[in-house]
């Protein structure tokens, strides 16, 4: 796919110009965008739907290509598989991906600032499309009020990203300078209750039905069940069991796909996935995971990780692959298949899927002493793995299942195996061993150095840098 920067259209591209030289955190490196010369005032952007719609849906863009969801080495499915403990460097890798796999990262590897920088851009272009939104005179509530929602879903959903690698952050909601350039860092609890206010604005305002059959923009389950994932990592289990059982009871989902047509663009587990760039085109997870030859140049599963899989579990049958010399055989993530372009796109990115619901509220029922109601709910991702059904109600055989679950489902998918080890206090025991450089400040990533030189209020700096 091209990685370029095509996808900014004169839409958002004219609105954004409007603030080029007074960047949000006075960082002048934070959106560098090349802007076309026949541009339209940021104002008119917002009176027609179509440019109004270009500026919202090339956020998803932006995140697709080079954002924190992307499937590209930028994205954090890449660095935390390596992160944790599913992915293994490859001997003569270095750089960033190497930092992050031996927990040596500094306030200037690269790819924290790339993270830092591209995820704060996409921010800058939600508050602007809101700004700009509330402010249309032309456009009905009708038409406003779901575009709305989505920016408020994508601001909170980056936030959420943000905040869980990073601990206290800015919550940047304006494009105002003279606020964002002397704007402080919020705690990480502050940063939590203003996530799921901007979730709940997005519930609000986004239609139960999708804007296309492709589910490639979100509605309001899809706002729902990222509310819920927050509500979890908070511990409020009551608030995330009733968010996940309003998205499981939909009836627009089922879990009920083969495993091995999970990650087909089709897939009625999907609730939101991003499309590619072009026709034909298929994912970027593809080309980062997918091992071509042996010995390989990528990084493969850890031995220890692909030993962990109950013998049964079709996930490990049909979402691993395996290449080899003749000599020795090395294991990678198999989800997306589709490592070439082709006649017509197979596989779409999946950022947010229905087995989630299921397994958050598989915990908050857990931790709410609902065992009978955890264990149904680890059954239905169980069941369809080719896995026996749990019959016990011991608190700690259906803790270990629950764990196993949520490995198993979403191991090499946006950090999920890394923020569970971390809010579940098991990253220290289990990765201590495996990472030269583990200490205190592999919990947070250090705040970019360039970012802390162009505002002294984002100080202090996070532990161990």
């Amino acid at each position: 796919m091209k990685n370029d920067k095509q996808f900014w259209n004169r839409g958002l591209a004219a609105l954004l110009n409007l603030c080029l030289a007074v960047m949000v955190l006075a960082c002048a490196d934070f959106v560098e965008v090349d802007l076309p010369s026949n541009q339209q005032t940021g104002t008119s952007v917002f009176q027609e739907l179509k440019t109004a719609e270009a500026a919202l849906t090339n956020i998803y863009a932006i995140q697709r290509e080079e954002g924190l969801l992307s499937g590209s080495a930028s994205g954090i499915s890449n660095a935390f598989s390596l992160y944790a403990d599913e992915l293994e460097l490859n001997e003569s890798a270095s750089g960033s991906a190497a930092e992050f796999a031996t927990h040596t990262l500094s306030p200037a590897t690269p790819l924290i600032q790339t993270m830092w920088a591209n995820t704060y851009q996409s921010i800058y272009a939600t508050n602007a499309v809101i700004e700009g939104l509330l402010e249309s005179t032309s456009l009905t509530p009708e038409q406003r009020d779901p575009l709305v929602g989505e920016a408020y879903f994508l601001r909170g959903l980056l936030y959420f990203y943000l905040n869980q690698l990073f601990g206290a952050i800015p919550y940047v909601t304006t494009t105002d300078y003279t606020d964002n350039s002397r704007i402080e860092k919020s705690n990480a609890a502050t940063v939590t209750d203003l996530i799921l206010e901007d979730l709940e604005q997005a519930t609000n305002l986004l239609p139960e039905n999708y804007s296309n059959t492709e589910r490639t923009r979100p509605n309001r389950f899809v706002a729902q069940l990222v509310s819920a994932r927050v509500h979890l990592y908070a511990e409020h289990w009551e608030q995330a069991a009733s968010l996940a059982s309003s998205v499981i009871s939909s009836g627009l989902y089922s879990l009920n796909v083969p495993i091995d047509e999970v990650f087909k663009r089709t897939s009625a587990a999907t609730l939101w996935q991003f499309k590619p760039e072009q026709p034909g085109y298929n994912t970027y997870e593809a080309q980062s995971f997918i091992l071509l030859t042996a010995p390989p140049t990528g990084n493969a599963l850890r031995e220890v990780f692909l030993n962990s899989f109950e013998a049964e579990d079709l996930r490990a049958e049909n979402w691993i692959g395996s290449v080899s010399d003749g000599t020795a055989v090395w294991y990678f993530p198999y989800k997306y298949q589709e490592y070439s372009p082709t006649e017509t796109s197979q596989e779409y990115s999946k950022v947010i899927r229905l087995a989630e619901a299921y397994l958050i509220r598989a915990e908050a029922r857990l931790r709410t002493n609902d065992f009978s109601g955890a264990r149904d709910d680890l059954n239905h991702t169980r069941s369809r793995a080719g896995l026996p059904a749990l019959s016990t109600l011991d608190l700690n055989m259906l803790e270990d299942a629950l764990v196993y679950e949520r490995k198993a489902e979403f191991f090499t998918e946006f950090g999920h195996r890394w923020f569970d080890l971390k809010r579940w206090g098991r990253a220290e025991a289990l990765l201590e061993n495996l990472k030269p450089g583990w200490g205190i400040s592999s919990y947070l990533l250090p705040l970019p150095e360039t970012e802390l030189q162009a505002n002294p209020n984002l100080l202090p700096q996070n532990p161990g840098y």
